[in-house]
């Protein structure tokens, strides 16, 4: 039987998925995260400057670069659902189309806050359904796997068996947004780096993010086809790795007085951070190909609530205590316990088998 009547036969719904071209789909996907990363963040080089010139406290600021995360959080389950249902090509156009729009507009009126903080929020939900999508169209080129039946939406949040997925998955946004954030802010006003410098170091850490996160792609495969992945170890390990390299980095790097070795650790830091998430995209196509935007949406939607915390507190924390020691530590201890949650607690396996064990889960068909 073919594929997409598998599909068809576990699902109820006739799909008709076309041949990918994946030297074409790599491009479109590397080319569109280049945009999707570059877009949000380069508010908080600006947001350094207007700071200065407008008088920004750090609870403004903090205010300013969470309101991008408020629209990327509300819209995160749906654009994921929305990839699953519309399809993934459909929800990547208008995704890239809308935050064009807003990110566009986003420069013409800093010192009216209210309508630049509305532009942040509408970029953020326009951008929601861009990385469930892609990982949704990745995912539908497995037919043999996506033919694994669905369960029902309301499960991915109501089913304890994910909790720990989605508490491992906080952490990350949390952390990768206080440096996507306030890292030129961070090095200008805390460690008195000239901002024109502090912009050039702060696309550094993405750079290296970029090469590890390829490299742990490699590796998950290579680790595979080795054999080890007896309870997930080839996810679980950059999981574990991912978070020892960002806690011990950023635990220096928050603590020393030499700018150069905290830059360096800054970036080995990022580094880590991605070698942290690419498991959890990864066990979205394992454990829910045919739900895979779904699922994806819903573990983005925990993360972009740290996401959307992480800015704000960490400069209400700042402002109080006068210097940017206490958010990077605070930022470790939930990066430590995130991560011990989701490797001691979460097993990885297919979606169905996972929900029935859950207390209760036996019903989840009816």
């Amino acid at each position: 039987m073919p594929a997409n009547a598998d599909h068809t036969a576990a699902t109820g719904k006739e799909t008709s998925i076309r041949p990918i071209n994946w030297l074409v789909t790599v491009a479109v996907f590397f080319a569109g995260s280049v945009l999707l990363w570059a877009d949000r963040s380069n508010f908080s080089v600006a947001a350094a400057a207007w700071a200065k010139d407008l008088n920004w406290a750090p609870s403004t600021i903090g205010l300013m670069l969470s309101a991008f995360s408020l629209g990327y959080l509300v819209i995160q389950p749906i654009g994921g659902w929305i990839a699953d249902r519309a399809g993934p090509r459909r929800t990547l156009a208008g995704s890239m189309a809308g935050w064009s729009l807003w990110v566009l507009l986003t420069p013409l009126t800093p010192t009216v806050l209210w309508l630049t903080a509305t532009f942040r929020v509408l970029l953020g939900a326009f951008e929601a359904p861009y990385v469930p999508a892609s990982v949704a169209a990745v995912a539908e080129e497995a037919n043999e796997r996506a033919a694994q039946a669905p369960i029902p939406n309301r499960l991915l949040v109501t089913s304890p068996a994910l909790w720990p997925f989605y508490i491992g998955y906080f952490a990350l946004p949390y952390c990768q947004y206080i440096f996507l954030t306030w890292l030129p802010q961070y090095l200008t006003h805390y460690r008195h780096i000239p901002l024109l410098t502090a912009s050039a170091l702060s696309a550094l850490p993405f750079v290296v993010a970029f090469i590890s996160a390829n490299f742990a792609g490699w590796a998950m495969d290579w680790m595979a086809e080795s054999g080890w992945t007896a309870g997930g170890f080839h996810r679980k390990f950059f999981v574990a790795l991912g978070a020892a390299i960002y806690a011990v980095t950023t635990l220096i790097a928050a603590t020393t007085e030499s700018n150069t070795l905290a830059v360096t650790l800054i970036v080995i830091a990022n580094a880590g951070l991605a070698f942290y998430v690419v498991p959890y995209w990864t066990i979205c196509t394992d454990v829910a190909p045919n739900q895979t935007g779904t699922l994806g949406g819903v573990m983005n939607f925990f993360g972009i609530v740290g996401a959307t915390v992480s800015p704000y507190l960490s400069g209400v924390i700042a402002e109080a205590t006068g210097a940017f020691v206490a958010p990077l530590l605070l930022a470790v201890a939930i990066m430590l316990v995130a991560a011990t949650t989701m490797i001691l607690l979460f097993r990885i396996k297919p979606l169905t088998s996972l929900v029935a064990e859950a207390p209760g889960a036996a019903k989840f068909a009816a």
